[in-house]
Order: C-alpha cells, then structure tokens, then sequence
C-alpha cells in the first residue's frame, strides 16, 4: 500500500482534449486504495461524501466525473478488494490435495488478512454493511450475494472431494460449507473486537478439529 500524499488534484485540461473528457492527473487505483480504506474501516453509510473527496483530494464534481456516485464507488472499491485484500480461493482450492486441507489453508490464510497492523480489521464484505439502514438496502444484498459466492465455492470444493473420494458421499454437504462460513464470519467480528492473530489461529484449529464430527 503506498502511503503518498496526494495534494487536490483535479483532472487536466488538454488542449486537443478539452471537449470529449480530459487525462486525470490522479493515479486512480491509487484513489480506488484510499477510497477502499475509508469504506473497510467506517462501513458505506458512514463514509461521506466529504471524507472521500477529502480522502482523495478531489472536489466532488472530479469524484463523481470520475468514478460515479457513492455507490458507484463503493462497488468499484469491493471490487479492488476482492482482487487486492481478499483471500485467494480458487488458487488455495486448486492447489490443496483435500478438502480439509483446502478448508484449513483457507482460515488461516483469511486470519492473516484479517487482523493487519496496517489495515483496517475484518472482512469488508462483512463490516462494511453491517449497520446500514433500510435506505441501503440494495447495497447490502449486492454485498450478500459476494458472500454467498463465497459459501458456494466451499460448498462446490467439497463435492469436488466427494467425486475424489476424499470426502464420504454421505457427509452434509451443505452443514460443513455453513459451519465453516460461519466460523469465516466469526473470525471477522473477533478480530474487529481486537483478537489478534495468535487468538485467531486458536479458533482456527478448534474448526478443523470439528472436520471429523460431521
């Protein structure tokens, strides 16, 4: 993460260009960072318009030009989370030999994403929305419906083990890929409350320790 200050920075006028959109003199993934830490740490109702446009030193008219509404912005600062700060599923999931262990690499590697000294704690797509009201509602099912992605990635890596045989045919399915994404969204609450990763890890091997019960 880099940590420039950027002083108010506006798009630039060229001359060829002045009609139809002009060369932004901002780094925009840059913004997208920042705007993304504002939203991860306050949640979406919270962050103002002004704490961005103060965040990123733009003027609300060069915010919206350049990257829409609140909303607009929000989604496009999920989605730089998802390829930035989120855990790696389908390349955890690829490379483990069992499920188990898929599920286990999977934890922890979210522990570590989740406690940072240098970012804010949680999973966004947890804490962002968490106390938004009913004005917000259609962005929290946007948010839901990524979080269900992620409980229907456990739950298809588990019958990927059951075609391998890695995994009893009669096992539930469905209870495992709940249990595990609920111990994922308990983890985030934990180390929003300030559970550090030691703490984590703990919680971490008693949920692999349950593997064996279902």
């Amino acid at each position: 993460m880099t940590n420039n200050n950027v002083s108010e920075q506006e798009p630039c006028d060229h001359p060829a260009k002045k009609k139809r959109g002009r060369p932004k003199c901002f780094d925009e993934q840059q913004a997208l960072e920042k705007a993304m830490l504002l939203f991860w740490e306050h949640g979406y109702e919270a962050t103002s318009i002004s704490d961005l446009t103060q965040a990123l030193a733009l003027t609300a008219p060069s915010l919206y030009s350049s990257f829409g509404d609140k909303t607009t912005l929000f989604y496009k600062c999920i989605d730089y989370y998802l390829a930035h700060e989120a855990c790696p599923i389908e390349a955890i999931f690829l490379e483990a030999k069992t499920a188990k262990v898929a599920f286990e690499l999977f934890l922890y590697d979210n522990v570590q994403r989740l406690a940072q000294p240098d970012k804010p704690s949680g999973c966004m797509l947890v804490v962002a929305t968490m106390n938004c009201s009913d004005h917000a509602q259609e962005v929290q099912h946007n948010i839901l419906e990524k979080r269900l992605k992620t409980k229907q990635k456990l739950l298809e890596r588990l019958q990927q083990a059951v075609a391998e045989g890695d995994v009893v045919e009669t096992a539930p399915l469905q209870e495992i890929a709940d249990f595990y994404a609920t111990v994922l969204q308990g983890l985030t609450i934990q180390a929003r409350d300030g559970a550090n990763v030691e703490q984590l890890h703990k919680v971490v091997e008693h949920a692999m320790r349950t593997w064996d019960l279902f």
